[in-house]
């Protein structure tokens, strides 16, 4: 059967290139190899909890941003319905030495930082300035991506050009941020994988300025309800969805995409194809090795994965009021240097992490008298791998677990093991099983150096290795929001219509 589209995966990337694309008003196949849409997203039902999602909840601002998911779900033409909740702290931050809350606006997250540290506020002005400078600029190249005038962007915009693809601790040693303060400002570093010596500035500053001056806001039952909101749109707007379908080979015929071929045998031909994916899978599994382009295999084996994710989702037999839990986001190090802390957790032993208390943000999240918490940290490197094949593993997940609940107690002083009720176990091999994710790196590809965002977005355009393949997913990361996964590249799409078809 022919389709103009078929989109792969009907994870949150999937569905939202299913709907976008049907919107453009293209007859769209979405195919999923599970019985349920949601990729990731989907909870599982343990006792009289309701566990879900993977590290952690999706954090989005509130700006008026192309990625958000108001303007995500806008562009689909959906009517967003979905109950939000504000959180009323960045977070609380907790060392061997230190426990502060953050707080949300730039003014008063400065202020913060000034009673810790001072003689700090002056050049904490000067970052978020360049902050919001590079936010501008980056807007127009989203805006402009087939058309950016260089010139303009370096006239208007001339800091971001000198600093586009320098690391945040170089620019703020350049203008004089004390050190102390720069480990405060880095705190949310795990959210992103990379140190403050690897990641830019860019990135990670835009990020924090979003955060800091229009709030977060978390979905009240998960991402799911997002899964659900745009496939029964989906399907309501007419679109093909059939689950239980599972690609075995991308059909490819001169070099440009023909269509899909699933493990019973059934074909379905298109010129277009979207996988919800990632490169190594796609060109590793779903494409015959005579048909992977070598500029793919080189764009493929330069890059490097990032972080992989153990996760324990708690369902505690009391309130979070009555456990002295106070805040919906926790970093918990041992130390606040990004670098020796990177270092640490390529280790199996490391216990750094960051925890959620979903009741704070979503009092629905549990059962009355209960709440529901999420301990996750992250490994880098194959540390987790070596282990895979161990016999014990299972053992070995559980004494890790037990590190974790033992680590927050120690950093928090409140009691949670004799709370626990239970407990659910997602492990780097469980994301390898559940999702594809290659050594189950569920952080995608590293942010570092020349595969940053910035020069993932300007470089995005050029990756079109087999014509009428495009793949989407939270390993492109090609836009500045943290919420990746959202961001489908469908820009040739909307040039047409923007254009009339005319190219």
């Amino acid at each position: 059967m022919n389709y103009d589209k078929i989109v792969v995966g009907a994870g949150i990337s999937g569905l939202v290139s299913a709907v976008t694309l049907l919107h453009a008003g293209y007859k769209v196949l979405l195919l999923d190899e599970h019985n349920n849409v949601g990729g990731m997203s989907k909870r599982r039902r343990k006792g009289r909890f309701e566990f879900g999602g993977s590290m952690h909840d999706l954090y989005l601002s509130k700006a008026d941003e192309n990625y958000t998911i108001k303007n995500v779900l806008k562009k689909c033409k959906i009517k967003d319905n979905l109950e939000w909740s504000s959180l009323p702290f960045l977070g609380r931050l907790i060392t061997d030495d230190l426990d502060v809350t953050l707080p949300f606006g730039i003014d008063s997250y400065i202020d913060q930082i000034e009673s810790i540290v001072p003689d700090s506020k002056n050049s904490l002005e000067i970052f978020f300035n360049l902050a919001l400078e590079c936010k501008e600029a980056l807007n127009y190249i989203n805006q402009n991506i087939y058309d950016i005038d260089y010139d303009y962007l370096k006239k208007e915009y001339n800091n971001f050009t000198r600093i586009a693809n320098t690391s945040v601790s170089k620019v703020m040693d350049a203008i004089g941020v004390p050190l102390k303060a720069q480990e405060l400002v880095n705190a949310m570093w795990i959210l992103w994988g990379s140190s403050e010596t690897e990641i830019s500035f860019v990135t990670y500053g835009v990020f924090l300025y979003n955060s800091l001056s229009e709030g977060l806001r978390v979905l009240n039952h998960g991402t799911y309800d997002v899964a659900m909101c745009l496939a029964n749109h989906f399907l309501e707007c007419g679109g093909t969805l059939k689950l239980n379908s599972k690609v075995d080979k991308l059909l490819i015929d001169d070099g440009k995409i023909n269509g899909v071929k699933l493990v019973d045998g059934t074909r379905y031909y298109s010129n277009h194809v979207v996988v919800n994916s990632n490169e190594r899978l796609v060109y590793g599994n779903l494409v015959s090795l005579e048909d992977v382009p070598q500029d793919a295999l080189k764009s493929i084996n330069q890059r490097e994965f990032g972080g992989r994710t153990f996760t324990i989702h708690l369902g505690l037999n009391r309130t979070a009021l009555e456990l002295g839990l106070d805040n919906y986001l926790y970093f918990l190090y041992d130390s606040m240097d990004t670098d020796v802390e990177y270092k640490r957790m390529q280790s199996i032993n490391c216990t750094n992490q960051v925890a959620i208390v979903h009741n704070n943000a979503n009092r629905n999240a549990s059962e009355e008298g209960t709440c529901f918490i999420t301990l996750s940290t992250v490994y880098f490197g194959n540390v987790y791998s070596k282990y895979v094949m161990n016999e014990d593993i299972r053992k070995l997940e559980q004494e890790i677990a037990y590190n974790l609940i033992k680590a927050f107690e120690e950093f928090t002083k409140i009691n949670i093991s004799g709370f626990i009720e239970e407990m659910e176990i997602c492990s780097p091999l469980n994301n390898a099983q559940k999702s594809g994710y290659y050594d189950g790196a569920d952080y995608g590809f590293a942010l570092r150096g020349l595969d940053d965002i910035l020069p993932r977005m300007l470089s995005k355009k050029n990756e079109k290795y087999i014509e009428g393949l495009e793949i989407v997913s939270g390993f492109d990361g090609d836009v500045y929001h943290y919420a990746s996964s959202y961001a489908v590249d469908l820009r040739d799409e909307f040039k047409k219509i923007k254009t009339g078809g005319e190219e």
